[in-house]
């Protein structure tokens, strides 16, 4: 008969190796004072315009933090600034909605819902610029990704000028193969996406003829654009 003092005392396996506990604690608090220290220094190259070198710059932390998540966000301004001064801007453009996107995952929280709209808004931009500059399956991945951006920010500001915008943008080429290959029985889905659309566009254009929306200056130009594409696709697919 086993006796219960003779059982092997059970010892958490968490606590068999204290040196491996202290050197992961250790580890942790080291690479958040990097990122820390980073964080600064990014801070600090980015009021003065650095654009270039925070580019430069690998951030390693990619764990829910503030910090972390400030830093990619940092970086991806940096890349997306520099795409827009450059006659190669893909491989920028590809470096901002990579760590745009990184950053806004990664921030637990935010003081300013503005600082949140404006990342997000960003990363629209950078992923509508490199998906027009893309092709095959490279862009309609881009677009996907678009797709999903444009939706986020849309459910953040639901009917602002860049929501609006840049999801009918992507919605308009979701849509640009099927018109290539249009027949009855796609006509119907397709016209009816393509009249939703162009009615959710031609609303914000009213309402800013009587209130001018936020950013409205910035987006003026491509709506009259995009309206004029939007009407061109339904005449390409014979919609009535």
């Amino acid at each position: 008969m086993t006796h219960l003092f003779n059982l092997p005392a059970h010892r958490p396996v968490l606590c068999r190796d204290p040196l491996t506990a202290v050197l992961g604690l250790t580890l942790i608090l080291v690479l958040s004072g990097c990122a820390g220290l980073q964080l600064h220094q990014f801070n600090r190259h980015a009021l003065r315009g650095d654009h270039q070198w925070i580019a430069a710059q690998a951030v390693a932390c990619h764990q829910a933090s503030h910090t972390c998540g400030e830093l990619h966000l940092i970086k991806g301004n940096a890349c997306l600034q520099l795409a827009e001064s450059s006659s190669q801007p893909a491989a920028h453009l590809a470096c901002a909605a990579d760590h745009l996107k990184q950053g806004l995952s990664l921030k637990p929280s935010w003081s300013k819902a503005d600082h949140r709209l404006d990342h997000q808004e960003q990363l629209c931009r950078s992923l509508d610029h490199l998906q027009h500059l893309q092709t095959g399956a490279a862009a309609a991945q881009t677009l996907e990704q678009l797709v999903e951006a444009a939706q986020r920010l849309y459910q953040l500001a639901p009917g602002s000028a860049a929501a609006v915008y840049y999801l009918s943008s992507a919605r308009l080429d979701q849509m640009r193969p099927l018109l290539r290959e249009i027949n009855p029985a796609t006509r119907v889905v397709v016209c009816q996406r393509l009249k939703r659309t162009a009615t959710e566009v031609l609303l914000v254009m009213e309402i800013a003829r009587g209130q001018v929306p936020p950013g409205w200056h910035r987006f003026s130009d491509r709506y009259e654009r995009l309206a004029f594409e939007l009407g061109m696709a339904m005449q390409t697919a014979g919609c009535r």
